[in-house]
């Protein structure tokens, strides 16, 4: 078999080292910006849903608080829908719409069931 793809780091069927992560990170650019992107569309969320910090990433030396949005008027008898995007960070997509469908859609939830949403899991990524 004739492989004709070609990436610049690492050996084809060999984990990268210390060298070959460094090399990354040297080429890397960031693609977007966690704090313009998703934290600014949560804090203007703020007067519709409660939004807290439930912890903070820490990577290569910088911070990423961790947030989640929930409904007010939370009621245990209610059922409770889960939302979340950004498990791996780079997806665009499922940031975009967890945050989008609280926009268009998460209060008429209100009365029907409980919400609780984690639109970015992995902030690092998303950068």
């Amino acid at each position: 078999m004739n492989d004709l793809s070609f990436y610049p780091i690492g050996k084809p069927g060999q984990a990268w080292g210390a060298a070959e992560v460094a090399a990354w990170r040297s080429r890397a650019v960031r693609q977007r910006s966690y704090a313009t992107d998703v934290l600014s569309v949560i804090d203007s969320l703020r007067q519709d849903f409660d939004v807290s910090d439930y912890g903070t990433l820490t990577y290569d030396g910088e911070q990423f608080p961790l947030r989640a949005l929930r409904s007010r008027e939370w009621r245990p008898e209610l059922p409770t829908v889960v939302v979340t995007g950004g498990v791996h960070g780079y997806e665009t997509s499922g940031v975009l719409g967890a945050l989008q469908f609280l926009r268009d859609h998460g209060l008429e939830t209100t009365g029907r069931a409980n919400l609780i949403a984690v639109p970015c899991v992995s902030p690092w990524a998303w950068e």
